[in-house]
């Protein structure tokens, strides 16, 4: 069972029902933890007019719960594969066979199943009375069937017991620390949003409308494809058809090209061939060419979020309890996105913590703790972020690092190494904490400053 993929399917299962009132055909009938995240938003309606907070703390920790359960879930589910196996060997095999495995098999209901499931005495009487090998073939298929029907009812009691068990608990557990678990995040948000450099990196990695320079594009090359001449009138025109050729498409691509509100569906419809064409092939006009054009429009393709967090001893206090605020709304941005939110922690030697995995809050106090020590080697973790970079799931990622900056320049190769990952799409930026230090002023694409101490921010 893969655990990762099923609680994505949930996930997506949460925000499918809470668009359309219903689940999504990927949630079988027999999915047992489906219908219960169905009855539990079923018994939420609420959820819609309260604050969105709600929904998102009922998901959290409903996903949580979910992923409990497949792990309770693995090992009965390892036992029923076993057993499926044995008895399909059982049922595929010749009569010798048969009778060389009938003792294992026969041990193997007694002890897991009552007489009502598998009547294994009633069949067994049936072999003594006769020694037609055919007949005695028939009864112990007869058998089989029954005992792989029992077998998989078996499996469904056992999780719908444990459904029953632990979705008791866990609803007590919501309704006494729902309240309290949303007052905190409210404080959290407030704190956030009270410091206007915090409530910036937010917007600014979430990679919203463009309203800053430092979400722009970098200077690109734009070219401007050949147009037809004027259209010729409706009866000259044999067909109009569909295709990637610029020279021949109609005057009407070419407005949607040329308009920023349509331009990427211009794309988008040459990429996938569809751009209408003039059948009969007009006369050509001369080719406009513009070069180094500034491409005004945030970056489309949203990777993942790396947040390096300075856990050296001149971080502890308010500064680590104001980075954990600005966790959690990036956190919340980036689930909202569904973009992977990755923490590493640097202080003498990198640690990793993946928050987009439910229940990775929960984890962070206890992740964080007994990693304060030291001064800051800020080359190992540009390394080790670059490293990171190389990999396919952090690809055109977003990189924060909130530190006080304390710590020298990064060496020209991690630089240059730097310059080639910012060409891909990677954006380098920074949280300085209570700190004068302009050392990487010009490293990072943008630093915000934040002075705790006198409650001053920018």
């Amino acid at each position: 069972m893969d655990i990762v993929k099923k609680i994505q399917e949930y996930n997506e299962a949460f925000d499918f029902y809470m668009d359309r009132g219903e689940m999504p055909k990927i949630i079988g009938e027999g999915d047992l933890l489906g219908s219960y995240l169905e009855q539990t938003l079923q018994d939420n309606p609420q959820l819609d007019s309260q604050d969105p907070m709600w929904k998102e703390l009922l998901k959290e920790e409903l996903m949580r719960f979910l992923e409990t359960m497949l792990q309770l879930f693995q090992p009965m589910e390892e036992r029923h594969h076993r057993e499926k196996g044995f008895i399909l060997a059982f049922l595929g095999g010749n009569m010798d066979s048969k009778r060389q495995m009938w003792q294992q098999a026969k041990q193997i209901i007694i002890l897991g199943y009552k007489q009502e499931e598998v009547n294994i005495n009633g069949y067994e009487e049936q072999l003594k009375e006769t020694d037609n090998s055919e007949r005695q073939e028939a009864i112990l298929n007869a058998l089989t069937n029954d005992w792989d029907k029992a077998c998989d009812e078996k499996l469904k009691q056992q999780e719908q017991t444990a459904i029953d068990q632990y979705g008791k608990n866990w609803e007590m557990h919501v309704k006494e620390h729902g309240l309290s678990d949303y007052k905190e995040h409210k404080r959290i948000e407030k704190i956030v949003y009270s410091y206007p450099a915090l409530a910036e990196i937010v917007r600014i990695m979430g990679r919203e409308l463009p309203k800053h320079k430092d979400e722009m594009d970098e200077t690109i090359k734009k070219y401007l494809p050949i147009l037809p001449s004027r259209p010729k009138p409706a009866l000259e025109i044999e067909e109009i058809s569909t295709g990637q050729s610029l020279r021949h498409m109609v005057p009407v691509e070419t407005v949607i090209m040329s308009d920023r509100q349509t331009e990427d569906l211009f794309y988008l419809k040459y990429a996938s061939q569809k751009l209408q064409l003039f059948a009969s092939k007009p006369k050509e006009e001369s080719c406009m060419k513009q070069d180094k054009q500034r491409q005004v429009k945030p970056r489309l393709e949203k990777g993942p979020i790396v947040v390096s967090l300075d856990t050296s001893g001149s971080m502890t206090g308010k500064p680590i309890q104001l980075a954990k605020c600005l966790l959690l709304q990036l956190l919340k941005m980036a689930k909202k996105q569904k973009r992977k939110c990755f923490l590493i922690t640097f202080s003498v030697r990198a640690n990793f913590l993946d928050l987009s995995r439910y229940g990775a809050w929960k984890q962070l106090n206890k992740f964080l703790d007994n990693h304060f020590s030291g001064g800051t080697d800020g080359e190992q973790m540009l390394r080790t972020v670059l490293n990171m970079l190389q990999t396919a799931n952090f690809s055109m990622a977003d990189v924060l690092i909130i530190s006080d900056f304390y710590f020298p320049k990064p060496i020209s190769a991690t630089q240059q190494k730097m310059q080639i990952e910012h060409e891909k799409g990677t954006r380098f930026y920074g949280l300085r904490i209570d700190s004068n230090s302009d050392t990487y002023n010009d490293i990072l694409d943008k630093i915000w400053q934040v002075n705790i101490r006198n409650r001053n921010s920018g």
